[in-house]
């Protein structure tokens, strides 16, 4: 056996090198069962995917708190042993383990496609294990053998083989941030990639050959023949101590390249918009001009100061992109200028709509050959194509679809400028905001070898990046309080962007009959992990559409701090066509309006002071300088009452969204879907 340890962590591998033990020494819990670190998928000109894995027993060095294995060959599936070498070590520092992998391909014509490492089976992955995943913002599975089994992929996958998570990609295509953890309440593992230069990276989990139920990150090299490559932004670590432990580890890592945006009051302030669809892709008007300020009316009854204007142009909503003609059908620019001015009168603000990289492939821009000069292309030289079908009731263009986009690659120079140009159009309307549809999310790899990147472009995040920063601060050069929004939630896109149109429904659970049983909600967006890491953000929440569930999802929205996003049936109807949803999110935010320096400018910081003696209520709470307020819910029972410990903080006052919770003597009573506010000053 080959052992490293120190006080924090004890890591034994054997001779043939299957890792055999990693213990936290700490908390003195075995993590994983012995299995092997390392696999790669393979492709050649007769089978795109092939599996292959270090053959033989490596050569094993040992040098201080670093152990290294080193391997000549790999042994791959229908290949039989092939040249590639492969060196693996971990290294420990301090609580953590820092991991590397060097590859050599000497084959004449395989191409290695993926690194999956470090592999590691769960030794013990029942409840009350949870995952803490980063996708949907972030999400934590509390029963993760039941989810697994649950992701059959049927005809698409060998399921014998491995029964794998959904892809959850990071940056931008499900995963806020690139990390992921297992938690055990009072310890946990942090599994993180640290890799500032933003490639693809995977999470996964996966049960292989119904016995072992591993974890693990894939990287994706597309190493040629005769060349090398190495991995080294792995780190994990064994923690002892609670979930936001792991979430501090990753953002003490950001902090070498993450800057906080400063963002304006009038959005750092704001309690979320009202989003409406103007005039729609296939014809139909929802709301003309002359009834922005109609909408205006509606949204503040529910506490909301702003209108998200989408489909504004002549060629409605999700069409004629990159094309935005104020509709001269309703008396062009200045009829929309003219409007928008009504709303600032009455105290409101727009945030005006563009995507980020959707091209329509009905225009003169893309036909002239500069739309698809600038798109990305697949593997085999085609076009990426995207297709959005909407319709009113008819049962066609539900179908089979009414328009065909490509997507612009951000590594072209002249998209850039047609962006800037949608900047200097907000501007000019006066827009206070000005958004981007998409721009957080990770799109095809681009294969187009004109544009100038490595092919396939697996660092078009990074990209992306670069674009949004360039845009970020030519809007702020245009109108320093200009806001700047983006869809999709990725930590590298964060520090150009003002606010976040999330993707993913924060209030959707995993035991969806919680109302019947009573039992807690198990939220699948719950957010904790990213919010954790990363409290500057500004956030909305998604998918309350009408008035069939309004309390709880709005709780939800509180308890995390998130904006509204009012969107009344996919933003074709006002708030007004929803009184339910109208009146009670007009109480939540008058109740948030009455802390509002505290609950829009404190940091988020989860449980990290307080503690309840009853855990099926959910809590969660923002620091302020000295001042804390903690967050109280719970809609499964008639009634629900909690302790409320806060050490070294006294109680100052308590608020309630519907003035129905009752604390006495420290103790809290909360009625079904009651919200409460507990404020304390540090003592």
């Amino acid at each position: 056996m080959n052992r490293i340890e120190n006080e924090f962590i004890s890591l034994v591998i054997d001779d043939q090198g299957t890792l055999v033990e990693l213990r936290n020494k700490k908390s003195d819990r075995e993590l994983f069962r012995p299995h092997e670190l390392l696999r790669m998928i393979l492709g050649d000109s007769g089978c795109l995917e092939l599996e292959a894995r270090p053959a033989g027993k490596p050569e094993i060095r040992l040098k201080d708190d670093r152990i290294t294995l080193s391997y000549s060959e790999c042994e791959c599936e229908q290949r039989g042993t092939i040249p590639v070498s492969v060196s693996i070590s971990a290294e420990l520092r301090k609580d953590d383990i820092h991991w590397s992998a060097d590859l050599v391909n000497n084959t004449a014509d395989k191409l290695i496609r993926e690194l999956h490492f470090p592999i590691f089976s769960i030794r013990d992955p029942e409840p009350p294990m949870a995952a803490i995943t980063t996708e949907l913002v972030s999400e934590r599975i509390e029963n993760l053998p039941q989810y697994i089994r649950s992701c059959f992929t049927n005809y698409m996958a060998p399921d014998q083989k491995y029964i794998r998570s959904n892809p959850a990609i990071y940056p931008g295509r499900s995963c806020s941030m690139n990390c992921f953890e297992l938690d055990w309440g009072k310890d946990g593992f942090y599994f993180g990639c640290h890799d500032d230069s933003f490639e693809l990276t995977a999470h996964f989990f996966e049960l292989e050959k119904n016995t072992s139920l591993n974890m693990f990150m894939v990287r994706y090299p597309f190493l040629k023949a005769g060349e090398s490559w190495r991995e080294n932004k792995i780190v994990t670590s064994p923690y002892s101590g609670e979930w936001w432990i792991g979430a501090h580890k990753y953002r003490n890592w950001a902090d070498s390249w993450f800057s906080a945006p400063k963002i304006p009051q009038h959005v750092r302030n704001s309690a979320g918009w009202q989003r409406i669809i103007l005039h729609h892709q296939y014809g139909e008007y929802f709301f003309p001009y002359n009834k922005l300020e109609q909408a205006y009316d509606d949204a503040a009854k529910a506490g909301i100061d702003t209108l998200f204007l989408f489909g504004w142009t002549a060629e409605g909503m999700d069409a004629g992109y990159p094309v935005y003609t104020p509709d001269p059908s309703q008396g062009g620019v200045e009829a929309l200028k003219e409007n928008i001015r009504k709303v600032h009168d009455k105290g409101g603000k727009i945030i005006l709509y563009f995507n980020g990289q959707l091209i329509d492939a009905n225009t003169d821009y893309y036909r002239s050959g500069e739309g698809q000069r600038v798109s990305i292309k697949r593997a085999d030289g085609t076009e990426h194509r995207e297709f959005y079908n909407f319709s009113n009731t008819g049962t066609f263009l539900r179908s089979f679809g009414n328009k065909t986009f490509v997507v612009a690659c951000p590594s072209c120079r002249s998209w850039i400028e047609i962006l800037k140009r949608h900047i200097d159009f907000a501007i000019e309307i006066g827009a206070d905001s000005v958004f981007f549809d998409q721009l957080g999310l990770a799109s095809y790899p681009c294969c187009d070898p004109s544009h100038g990147h490595p092919v396939p472009f697996t660092g078009l995040m990074h990209s992306k990046r670069e674009m949004l920063r360039e845009l970020y601060e030519y809007a702020k050069s245009r109108k320093s309080d200009l806001g700047f929004g983006i869809e999709c939630t990725t930590d590298q896109t964060l520090q150009y962007t003002d606010f976040v149109h999330i993707f993913g429904f924060p209030a959707s659970t995993r035991n969806p009959n919680w109302r019947e049983t009573g039992e807690k909600p198990q939220v699948r967006s719950a957010s904790y992990l990213f919010k954790e890491a990363f409290p500057e953000a500004v956030i909305s929440n998604r998918n309350i559409r009408d008035d069939s569930d309004v309390e709880f999802p709005v709780n939800q929205m509180l308890l995390l701090g998130s904006r509204s996003d009012v969107e009344i049936y996919r933003c074709r109807s006002s708030i007004a066509a929803t009184p339910r949803y109208q009146a009670y999110l007009g109480k939540a935010n008058a109740f948030r309006e009455r802390s509002a320096d505290l609950l829009y400018n404190g940091s988020f910081c989860a449980d990290e002071f307080h503690k309840l003696s009853n855990p099926g209520i959910q809590t969660n709470a923002f620091r302020l300088g000295n001042e804390l307020g903690i967050l109280l819910t719970q809609s499964n029972r008639d009634i629900q009452k909690t302790e409320v410990s806060v050490p070294g903080f006294r109680f100052v006052r308590m608020d309630s969204v519907s003035g129905d919770v009752v604390f006495e003597n420290g103790t809290v009573t909360i009625p079904r879907d009651g919200f409460a506010l507990l404020v304390y000053r540090k003592e």
